[in-house]
């Protein structure tokens, strides 16, 4: 018994050693031969931590319970999010394609960064047409959105059936939401160009790339918006689709955030006489900014890597490509993997650039507002 209590009192680097150790034997695992079947090689990796963990537990006691909980898990996020990275990571510096994917692979170094930065003619567009995707679906549901909650924050009689009802379009799947959106916008039948014709306006051609006509007309401007800024109905199609489903989602963030504002400052501003536009601008905005940060970084991210809906729609249409859908029609559809993955740590390093940015924006502003 003494040993044992001895033994559990080894320090924290020997515990994480132990791990360590795990993982290397792990790795040993799944490089044995290939006679040995996929499922006894997991079977026996699953054995093996589980073994470990449970042994860990008993020999190391109390003392180092909070990493003999933590690292497991951890293990389980390295292997499915940051080994999938290196691998890409590794892959896109060399030719790798369905012809030799079996075969020898052909390092290259940076050609496949320098392709997309230098030849590919979709590269840019993509990147325009997403970061443009995202500015304006984002700055709609933020505005629609606090909206919403503003109007809705107060009690009356059908509010929880109002937010139930509102809720509904977040609760469904993406791409379900796009084809019920891609029969409403159909020229043959659909049902939002039926009552445009009941009402005198007529039929649009919602999932096409035909200019915007009130865009288009711009003097002097609205050519190169219509070429070069994707003002066409098809990518306003898209915007509405995705206001549509997320635009709840901000609105319930933005009301969980009113709802626990302290009420004190209200009472202070009515006193001192201020009007509504007053308060909102002096109290609820400064006071509900974290909420909007937290809400602006998460849509900011889920906007960067939009795939189902537009693809649901349009399909692998050029005009209409986002850098996600880019990435798959590279990478999957031409089985060009290695470009496919140089792709995907471009995109990547794009989202985090682009979170970094918002992020300290965010901070510069509650600066200036302190």
């Amino acid at each position: 018994m003494d040993q044992i209590k001895q033994a559990r009192s080894h320090s924290a680097p020997a515990y994480l050693f132990l791990w360590l150790s795990i993982l290397g034997l792990v790795t040993n695992i799944f490089t044995l031969q290939s006679e040995i079947a996929p499922a006894a090689k997991f079977g026996l990796i699953g054995v093996t931590v589980v073994f470990m963990f449970l042994w860990s537990l008993f020999f190391f006691g109390d003392k180092h319970i909070r990493y003999t909980l933590v690292i497991p898990g951890f293990v389980i996020l390295f292997c499915v999010t940051t080994v999938p990275a290196i691998f890409l990571l590794y892959l896109s510096v060399f030719d790798v394609s369905l012809l030799n994917f079996k075969g020898d692979w052909s390092f290259v170094g940076l050609a496949n960064y320098t392709y997309f930065l230098t030849k590919d003619k979709l590269f840019y567009g993509a990147i325009i047409r997403t970061i443009e995707y995202m500015v304006i679906v984002l700055g709609l549901q933020m505005v629609i959105g606090m909206g919403l909650a503003l109007l809705l924050q107060r009690e009356f009689r059908g509010r929880s059936f109002v937010s139930s009802v509102l809720v509904i379009p977040v609760m469904t799947c993406p791409i379900v939401i796009a084809m019920l959106w891609k029969y409403m916008y159909s020229s043959y039948n659909g049902f939002i160009n039926l009552m445009l014709k009941n009402v005198g306006i007529g039929e649009i051609p919602w999932l096409t790339n035909q200019p915007l006509p009130w865009i288009s007309q711009i003097p002097g401007i609205g050519n190169f918006l219509v070429t070069y800024l994707n003002a066409n109905i098809g990518f306003a199609a898209a915007i509405i689709v995705n206001i549509w489903q997320w635009t709840p989602f901000v609105y319930l963030m933005f009301l969980a955030g009113l709802s626990a504002l302290p009420r004190e400052p209200y009472e202070a501003a009515k006193v001192d006489g201020a009007n509504i536009w007053q308060t909102y601008w002096h109290i609820t905005f400064p006071l509900l900014r974290p909420v909007i940060g937290v809400v602006f970084l998460i849509r900011i991210i889920d906007l960067m890597k939009v795939y189902d809906q537009i693809w649901a729609l349009f399909g692998d249409s050029v005009t209409m490509r986002t850098l996600n859908i880019h990435i798959f029609s590279t990478g999957l559809t031409g089985q060009d993997y290695s470009k496919g993955a140089a792709l995907s740590i471009l995109v990547l390093v794009l989202i985090i650039g682009i979170s970094f940015l918002f992020s300290n924006i965010g901070k510069w502003v509650s600066k200036r507002g302190a």
